[in-house]
């Protein structure tokens, strides 16, 4: 079953320290974080095995890379696939 990316809710878990795509209570994907003074380094961002291939995780990727950028802090990409997704999205390049 595919799914819109963009029809999933997103919040911030800040219990957990992670960024989340949901649908309804089920986590699909999320991107972890340790936020610091001044920034949040991404550390793992992971996608459900039976999502994968959906573009859940690049959407995972820019939601939280947005919300980010709006609260002025920057970012330490040291989840590789943060780091791809900022490498293949230079608009995210001032973040760092």
């Amino acid at each position: 079953m595919s799914i819109d990316p963009q029809s999933l809710g997103f919040r911030n878990n800040a219990q957990a320290s992670r960024y989340e795509l949901h649908d309804g209570d089920e986590v699909l994907a999320f991107a972890q974080y340790r936020a610091e003074p001044g920034r949040v380094v991404f550390t793992h961002t992971e996608v459900g095995a039976e999502h994968e291939g959906q573009g859940l995780g690049s959407e995972v990727a820019r939601q939280a890379l947005d919300e980010v950028r709006h609260s002025g802090a920057k970012v330490v990409p040291a989840c590789a696939f943060i780091a791809a997704y900022m490498r293949r999205h230079p608009a995210y390049a001032d973040l760092t």
